[in-house]
């Protein structure tokens, strides 16, 4: 989240308030806890929250939010005054003063939590808002050597819009999640109304509102509004609220998406909920900081002290800002990394650590590459490229290919086979004897390198990647399985335990479909898996063993290999009555038809069901699984057309009809008759059918009804 401040002693020196009457109602809703100030911040009056820039009707009434509808946000009118007027003085002096830096153009104050005049971000992040680290290939420490914090990212990169397209927004957020947990809806699906938007001084461009706009759309436009750069928004995004990555994302995620107007002491202000509002007040900002002569405590070019943490005895750090860019960060979010935040790579480093632009620097260049322009290298100094791996990359169309110019040397000595790889802007090329030379690129790249790259369970790549798959997908053979990626999916491994499994079924062609995890192990009987877009293929002693959606229905309706039915022993096999399928496992099998759905019927009650003709017979298809636990530990199981019971004195019997409507009136095995012991037989005089049981039977006759006859 990030917080609001309140006055200090910069206050005191400015020339002008923004509208303090008008809006001392709303700011006495955003003042700091006195448990968060070293000093008394009732005798501190507070500058108003910034005005935000007028809006046209909203297309609808309310905004509607995955199911979640609230009234259209209101925004103040007012452009903001060009000076704060002087604000009275607060009864104490706020803060410690800071050290001094060693360059003799220090600005001396360091705004704080105590004397902050900044409306923006300020709070101790999490590490790892997002679980990124934990599901990616993130960054480690040494990634963040480049790490400058009077430089962490420049004015260009922040300010420049049409970095990306909506559809590659969407197209990214659709590769941070996989699929979101069930009643929840994440980045990548999220809709909303908005509203219209007017120019003003620090987004000089109009928002036109829509129905049903993506997350994806939202930010576009708004990053065309503001003149902010589609991927710094996206960064703040995660890093703020972790909604990039978040599977399982809650209503106020998205009220709070940039954390604008929640500060870490006090209620979140409501008038700035919503996620378009949320996003267009972010760039709105990040723009007011380099227009609005108010903000002056991060001069560029000067040095300022900055602090490690909102403990003051943290201490500070003197810092050159270089650029606007980052002296809007430092306002947004007022702390910089300490040595052992920067340690952390994306972990947690010690109680004075602060973490939000340290994960923004960390996002940014995990996900867009580096975060300043990079400098162009004198020829002399470009790495050269031979051998096979110089080979690869002019086959590849060298440096205006797809893999662009080497950025490293050519390293030998891999500790397998002796291997070669050297990096290039756009990837890598791998090589060995026994692989030959072959390039890796993007989240297929990615997901390569989470699993320990070629010291990992795949090894080295024996092809390159290939695209032209079903619904857009790419993939890479390595030595060990291969690595599958589609839009919808991203990235997953598909290793040999699985491959013969999936092959079965035609891989992404199929039912299956893509992967969209990696393998699990450590199932019963040192069984694996690895979950798909349509079901999930099982690897055990039976082999490797695709089972659908349909089929794992009814597998885990009796707690799939850990119950009666065991591991699958081969694939689905479909042409059966009405369109229905089956699949074999250990202990019987699984049965499903569209009006049934998937069933699982056990051996023990497979004789039954076959004796009353299965699917194409009276009984039809299982409409439940076996339930075990009758008297005397018998089992049942119904049926579209009846039931098969299990029991000890009488085996596997199947029991319809106008027989079983009388069984049932008597009371079914609780009766005189017990179970039954054998099937109907429609053998006696007049067509009569009788059925068997334990102590005796009943007859069916046509024109005359049942008859029930105790021995």
């Amino acid at each position: 989240m990030r917080r609001f401040r309140t006055s200090s002693s910069r206050a005191r020196k400015s020339s002008a308030v923004f509208g303090i009457l008008a809006l001392a109602a709303l700011v006495g809703g955003l003042l700091p806890s006195a448990a968060s100030a070293q000093t008394d911040p009732a005798a501190t009056p507070a500058p108003t929250v910034e005005p935000a820039p007028a809006e046209t009707e909203a297309p609808d009434d309310g905004v509607i939010r995955d199911g979640y509808t609230t009234d259209p946000t209101a925004e103040p009118t007012a452009e903001p005054t060009a000076e704060p007027t002087e604000a009275p003085a607060p009864t104490a002096e706020p803060t410690p003063e800071p050290t001094e830096a060693p360059e003799d153009d220090i600005v001396g104050e360091i705004p704080t939590p105590e004397n902050g005049d900044y409306i923006g971000s300020n709070i101790e992040d999490e590490a790892d808002p997002g679980a990124y680290s934990a599901t990616q290939d993130g960054l480690r420490a040494a990634t963040l050597s480049g790490f400058r914090p009077g430089n962490i990212i420049s004015d260009a990169k922040m300010y420049t819009s049409g970095t990306m397209s909506a559809s590659q927004i969407q197209s990214f957020f659709n590769g941070k999640v996989r699929s979101c947990d069930p009643n929840y809806t994440c980045l990548k699906d999220f809709k909303m109304n908005t509203v219209s938007k007017s120019p003003n001084s620090y987004c000089t461009g109009s928002y036109q509102g829509g129905r049903n706009e993506s997350a994806a759309t939202i930010i576009s436009k708004v990053s065309k509004a503001c003149k902010v750069s589609e991927k710094v928004l996206i960064v703040m995004l995660q890093k703020e609220q972790g909604l990039v990555t978040h599977t399982w994302p809650s209503q106020f995620r998205y009220d709070i998406a940039m954390g604008y107007a929640c500060p870490d002491d006090a209620a979140c202000n409501a008038k700035y909920f919503g996620f378009q509002n949320q996003m267009y007040m972010a760039a709105y900002q990040l723009q007011r900081y380099t227009k609005d002569s108010y903000f002056s405590w991060y001069p560029v070019g000067k040095t300022s002290q900055v602090r490690y943490h909102p403990n003051a005895s943290c201490g500070s750090g003197a810092v050159r800002i270089e650029n606007k860019a980052t002296a809007a960060l430092y306002y947004y979010t007022p702390y910089q990394p300490n040595r052992a935040a920067l340690n952390a790579g994306y972990g947690v480093g010690d109680s004075c650590s602060a973490y939000g632009n340290r994960n923004f620097y960390n996002y940014y260049t995990d996900w867009f590459g580096g975060t300043r322009e990079p400098s162009k290298p004198s020829k002399p100094n470009t790495p050269s490229v031979t051998g096979a791996i110089g080979e690869k990359w002019k086959s590849l169309g060298g440096a205006s290919g797809k893999l662009g110019q080497p950025i490293s040397a050519e390293k030998c000595g891999l500790s397998r086979y002796n291997g070669c790889y050297q990096d290039f802007q756009g990837g890598q090329i791998f090589w060995s004897k026994k692989t030959g030379a072959h390039f890796t690129t993007g989240s297929i790249r990615v997901e390569w390198r989470s699993g320990g790259a070629q010291n990992g369970s795949l090894g080295y790549p024996t092809s390159d990647e290939r695209c032209g798959l079903a619904k857009g997908g790419c993939y890479q053979v390595f030595e060990g399985g291969g690595v599958y990626w589609s839009p919808a999916t991203g990235a997953s491994t598909v290793g040999g335990k699985i491959l013969p499994g999936w092959n079965a079924v035609n891989k992404e062609k199929g039912a299956l479909g893509y992967p969209n995890a990696n393998l699990k192990c450590g199932l019963k009987h040192s069984g694996c898996y690895q979950a798909f877009q349509g079901g999930a293929v099982y690897s055990s002693s039976n082999g490797s063993v695709p089972v659908t959606r349909a089929i794992l229905q009814g597998w885990s309706e009796v707690n799939r290999e850990n119950g009666s039915l065991g591991y699958p022993k081969r694939a689905m096999t479909c042409g059966l009555k009405n369109g229905g399928c089956y699949q074999q496992f250990s202990g019987g099998a699984t049965f499903w038809s569209s009006a049934t759905g998937g069933h699982a019927v056990a051996n023990r009650m497979i004789a039954g069901w076959k004796a009353g003709g299965k699917e194409s017979g009276k009984l039809g298809y299982p409409t439940t699984s076996t339930k075990c636990g009758l008297k005397g530990g018998a089992c049942y199981q119904q049926f579209a057309g009846g039931k098969v019971y299990s029991s000890k004195a009488g085996g596997s019997q199947p029991i319809y009809g106008s027989i079983m409507n009388r069984y049932q009136d008597l009371g079914n095995e609780h009766s005189r008759l017990g179970y039954p012991t054998s099937g109907e037989k429609c053998t006696y005089a007049g067509g009569a059918c009788r059925q068997q049981f334990e102590h005796g039977y009943i007859q069916w006759t046509p024109g005359k009804g049942t008859i029930v006859r105790y021995s």
